[in-house]
């Protein structure tokens, strides 16, 4: 019982750390705790799973502390880990064979955009956030995990929204948009490619270098 809930905690630490390797690492950390107690210790945990769901996040709590501290020392802008090739979503066991039933489960909070949104967010609030928004955990609940009080919790996860609320474009009104598609068809039939990079991004400057010799773009 106590590993059939690796495949939801692969999820859960894939989610707030953005890395599969950094995941896996934390989810053998959370298990090599587990296997540490005594046979005694084991039977008296009533929740076998919400104790591997605690560990397991407070382990990604640390290891998002320091990632954070080591970013701040990082020259120029920090870009998330690319996502996994499909082949590897398969977490293999040491001396093991890759489980289909450990397969991380994609959807949008896998997304390269939102793993840069959650870049931007306090180790606090991704994991609040991930936890209750993502997982859908109580804030109760989250708050025996993390050892803050619920409305702590609920704080955080409130500020991991509006930063994912600002990270999003405005949207365009109909008629603009409509307007926007005739204007990009008529410079893409003309092949103005100074007209296309103005409505892809107004503050954008075409740069073209040929050498001198003959015309570039």
């Amino acid at each position: 019982a106590v590993m059939a809930e690796r495949r939801r905690l692969i999820n859960l630490a894939y989610r707030m750390l953005g890395s599969l390797a950094d995941a896996e690492d934390a989810v053998q950390e959370t298990y090599a705790r587990w296997y540490a107690l005594s046979a005694e210790q084991q039977e008296a945990i009533d929740s076998p799973g919400a104790w591997l769901t605690t560990v397991a996040s407070r382990i990604c709590l640390d290891l998002l502390g320091s990632a954070r501290a080591r970013r701040e020392r990082y020259v120029g802008e920090w870009i998330p880990e690319p996502l996994p090739e499909p082949g590897e979503w398969a977490s293999v066991p040491p001396g093991g064979s890759a489980d289909p039933a450990d397969r991380v489960t994609l959807d949008e909070s896998v997304s390269m955009a939102f793993l840069v949104v959650l870049e931007s967010m306090t180790p606090a609030e991704r994991v609040a956030f991930i936890l209750h928004d993502v997982f859908r955990y109580s804030f109760p609940e989250i708050a025996e995990i993390t050892g803050r009080t619920p409305a702590a919790c609920r704080q955080l996860a409130s500020s991991a929204r509006g930063r994912i609320r600002d990270a999003q474009p405005p949207p365009s009104p109909p008629a603009r948009q409509a307007g926007l598609v005739r204007d990009f068809k008529q410079a893409w039939e003309a092949k103005d490619i100074e007209a296309l990079v103005g409505l892809l991004d107004p503050g954008a400057t075409v740069v073209a270098d040929g050498g001198g010799l003959v015309t570039a773009a």
